[in-house]
């Protein structure tokens, strides 16, 4: 790209107010334009129509560069590609100024020495590029448009999604060649989805990496890591901090949360995992509470490879559980669980007959 700068002018409107600090798909409306500047120096300017746009901009010039690029913040939809198209008109047409629909492209030099502008004819490019966000109706229709050119660069680039209408994907969002992506799905942030992905229906991805071959149902994955071959949901939660290894099945209603899932571990359903390291090959049965607070603060739990913690338990932190250890269903765990040991922390069943007369 040439030595330009870039100056962006934030538009604010009675409606809405500062144009350049309302966010869509990810990025703020300011954000939007500098992308079209590339790499390019960008400074963003208050915009107020009592200064003539010449002595607005002025101070803000970078007088070393060769071209200086005005463009406004109520139209995100200016691509990097216009930018580059103007300026190539302006030099092929040995101009000083060239007015697009919405923005200005100068020499350097010529800005520096004008108070006012006199071109007033624009130059026509891409006219989406220029649709205005005036109100929030207009940022819809906005909103629309770039949500329809990610979908389109992915699935360009061989993601399959099953209902483009009804999925929401972030400009950060990277996403490999051959995942399938249905219905209803929210995926933004700095989200990567690896190859031969299955992300499932209703699913919101936020921050996180979803690894190679994963299948992903109707769940929340919040700043987090989910192993390659690992199948979570439906109604799963992981909440940020937990990374879950390889070959994992992490069921329904299970919440996870700053805790690590070591490879072929099963959570099947119904349970809740706080602050905990969990080993290999585990199998943690419904309804098992990782209690990782005591009111004042938070503990780790520690379990072991290979460990089998039965139904409806409670594993009061700081507790570890060893290496091949049994945990009975329904016991309350507040003491360390040694490598191959059972414990049972319960009452013996009691049975009163004729208890009700």
């Amino acid at each position: 790209m040439d030595n330009i700068c870039g100056i962006v002018l934030k538009v604010s409107y009675p409606s809405m107010g500062d144009t350049s600090s309302i966010e869509i798909l990810g990025k703020t409306m300011l954000d939007w334009v500098c992308f079209s500047l590339g790499d390019s120096f960008c400074e963003a300017v208050a915009y107020t129509d009592n200064v003539p746009l010449p002595v607005l901009v002025r101070p803000y010039v970078k007088s070393d560069t060769d071209y200086t690029v005005v463009l406004f913040s109520d139209t995100p939809l200016i691509t990097r590609k216009t930018v580059l198209d103007a300026i190539t008109v302006l030099k092929q047409k040995e101009l000083n100024v060239l007015k697009m629909t919405r923005g200005y492209v100068f020499k350097t030099q010529f800005l520096l020495g004008i108070d006012k502008i006199y071109s007033e004819n624009p130059y026509y490019f891409d006219e989406e590029d220029f649709m205005t966000a005036f109100n929030f109706k207009q940022v819809a229709l906005v909103s629309d448009a770039l949500k329809n050119r990610i979908l389109s660069y992915h699935m360009n680039q061989g993601v399959h999604f099953e209902d483009p209408s009804s999925t929401f994907v972030g400009c950060d969002v990277v996403i490999a060649r051959g995942v399938r992506i249905g219905f209803g799905n929210v995926i933004k942030g700095k989200t990567v989805i690896k190859e031969h992905v299955h992300i499932g229906n209703r699913n919101t991805i936020e921050n996180s990496v979803i690894g190679e071959g994963a299948f992903v149902e109707s769940s929340y994955v919040i700043n987090s890591v989910v192993g390659s071959k690992t199948s979570l949901g439906p109604n799963a939660y992981l909440r940020p901090g937990t990374v879950v290894g390889k070959d994992c099945r992490i069921g329904d209603f299970v919440e996870i949360k700053n805790s690590t899932i070591g490879d072929g571990t099963k959570i099947a359903h119904l349970s809740y995992v706080g602050d905990a390291s969990v080993g290999k090959g585990c199998n943690i049965g419904c309804g098992v509470v990782v209690a990782n607070y005591d009111g004042k603060a938070k503990h780790k739990t520690q379990i072991g490879d290979q460990a089998f913690v039965g139904s409806n338990c409670n594993l009061i932190a700081p507790v570890t559980v060893g290496d091949k250890a049994f945990v009975a269903a329904g016991s309350t765990i507040t003491d360390e669980v040694p490598s191959s040991a059972l414990a049972i922390a319960r009452v013996r069943q009691t049975v009163k007959p004729d208890w009700v007369k």
